[in-house]
């Protein structure tokens, strides 16, 4: 079916993400074309709006044990940038196991990878850090995996294979994160030809998406009274944690908390056009999903970096912290603006930092926003 779609509607999906029973029956790529983290076998793909996508693997955890199965398990993760005709960058990552094994092994012995290539070259070493491959590697490991051949490790030593990789799908994977980085290319070319009527400077085919300037906050005394009416969300429970914080042209931003035992931390963030005024709850933009209620629905694990005017927020699994989604938000010229989302759907030990990025908006300001 999905064959037969028009670019048009296959554009009006990407734009307006339907429900999962819906979209499943109308492309197999749904939660990718709508922003989204989506999973193929093994592999888990997602792109940012800024035409970098990246796909990362885990290979099967629940494999049994025994002689014949490999003592260790690596991921791989393959970067595509948003300029086009680059050979993917490609990284094996270690990650911890559910079982709760090491995600490396400063003892385990060196290993090779059971690869060939198009000319003379020497197969580096690996070691259980994380790693990226010189292009040639690379080159190669796409090619084997495309064959539909094991990737694996083997030992220096006697050849004996050690590390096991991702593998089913990988196929189905990669020509779908190309798809949609072509794509995604595609649209922000369109995109910023009709938002400069002169064309494009000469040479830039990829023009980098114009920069919003963050703005910091100083950290205010509190006053007698707050200003903020919290019974809608902390019930009986008091008020904890209450901050305020003033930006330049006397923008004030609150935040408290309710004791009421309550786990994880959820902290509500409200609004004020300057001192002395009622705050309002605040709600923060998110292209996917319109708006999020920060000062109704609270945020998770949240902490405002006052100094770089950037609110974060990690909404992780239950019991886990390292799977989830992030959220960066920065106060500017224009408004609050979604920096940064990163997700990670699979609980395989990574921290934020290495979860696949969905959103990207480039800032200037008081401080990098990373």
């Amino acid at each position: 079916m999905a064959n037969t779609l028009s670019p048009t509607f296959l554009f009006a999906l990407s734009l307006f993400c339907i429900t999962d029973a819906q979209a499943k029956s109308v492309h197999p790529d749904y939660q990718l074309l709508c922003g989204e983290v989506q999973q193929y076998g093994d592999w888990l793909v997602g792109c940012d709006n800024n035409a970098e996508c990246t796909m990362i693997g885990f290979p099967e955890t629940t494999a049994p044990h025994g002689p014949d199965v490999a003592a260790h398990a690596m991921a791989i993760q393959i970067s595509l940038k948003r300029t086009a005709n680059l050979i993917p960058a490609i990284e094996l990552v270690p990650f911890a196991l559910n079982d709760g094994r090491k995600a490396s092994d400063d003892k385990a012995e060196p290993f090779v990878l059971n690869i060939k290539y198009d000319g003379v070259a020497i197969s580096p070493d690996h070691g259980f850090s994380r790693q990226e491959l010189p292009p040639v590697e690379a080159a190669a490991v796409i090619r084997h995996l495309g064959l539909d051949k094991p990737l694996e490790g083997t030992a220096l030593s006697n050849g004996k294979v050690i590390v096991r990789f991702p593998k089913a799908e990988f196929k189905r994977a990669f020509t779908a994160m190309q798809k949609r980085h072509v794509r995604l290319q595609k649209e922000l070319a369109k995109k910023a030809i009709d938002e400069q009527p002169g064309g494009l400077p000469e040479g830039n085919s990829m023009p980098m998406q114009a920069k919003h300037r963050r703005i910091p906050a100083m950290p205010l005394i509190l006053p007698g009274l707050a200003p903020i009416y919290v019974a809608k969300n902390c019930g009986d429970s008091p008020i904890a944690a209450t901050r305020r914080y003033g930006f330049p042209d006397g923008t004030e931003l609150w935040s408290y908390s309710c004791d009421d035992g309550s786990y994880p931390s959820r902290t509500y963030w409200e609004t004020a056009p300057k001192a002395s005024m009622l705050t309002t709850p605040l709600s923060l933009p998110e292209p996917r999903d319109v708006t999020i209620h920060a000062g109704l629905d609270g945020l998770d694990n949240a902490v405002f970096d006052f100094d770089f005017g950037i609110l974060r927020a990690y909404k992780y699994q239950k019991n886990r912290e390292d799977c989830g989604t992030f959220r960066a938000w920065g106060f500017t010229e224009n408004g609050w603006q979604l920096l940064e989302r990163r997700e990670m759907p699979l609980c395989m030990g990574l921290n934020p930092n290495d979860w696949i990025r969905t959103h990207y908006t480039p800032t200037d300001g008081a401080g990098s926003d990373e």
